[in-house]
C-alpha cells in the first residue's frame, strides 16, 4: 500500500453562494477528510480562493484534484505540494515575513530576532 501524503490544493471558484458546501460536499460524499480550510475573496470580487489541506495515497490525491476540476464553479486547481510550487510558497513567505512583522505591535517587533534565519 502507498503511503499516506499530505497535499495542499489551491481552488479558485466563482464568488457564489453554495460554492464551499459543494466542495465540502464533494469530499464528504467521498469519504475524503478536510484536514484544513482557509477561503477568501481576491482582488476580483467574484472570485474566491480555497486553500485547503488533505491527505491520502497517489490515487486519492488524483481522484480529488479530478474531482475538483469537474465541479461547474471551479476555474483552476493547483496542488501546491509539487515541489517547484512549494519553492514559490516558501519564496512568497520570506517576502511576506519582514511586512508582518514591520507593522506588527512593538511588543512583536522586540522579538523578531527568535524568529530565525528567514
Amino acid at each position: 500500500m502507498n503511503p499516506e501524503e499530505r497535499h495542499i490544493f489551491s481552488v479558485l471558484v466563482e464568488n457564489r453562494f453554495g460554492v464551499l458546501a459543494r466542495v465540502a460536499g464533494l469530499f464528504s460524499g467521498r469519504g475524503f477528510n478536510i484536514d484544513s480550510l482557509n477561503v477568501a475573496e481576491t482582488h476580483d470580487k467574484s472570485i474566491s480562493q480555497i486553500t485547503l489541506v488533505t491527505h491520502g495515497d497517489a490515487q486519492i490525491i488524483e481522484q480529488i484534484y479530478h474531482h475538483l476540476n469537474r465541479l461547474i464553479d471551479v476555474i483552476e486547481v493547483t496542488d501546491l505540494s509539487t515541489a517547484g510550487t512549494m519553492l514559490s510558497a516558501s519564496l512568497c513567505l520570506s517576502r511576506l515575513l519582514p511586512m508582518i512583522l514591520k507593522n506588527a505591535p512593538r511588543f512583536y517587533k522586540l522579538r523578531k530576532s527568535s524568529v530565525g534565519g528567514l
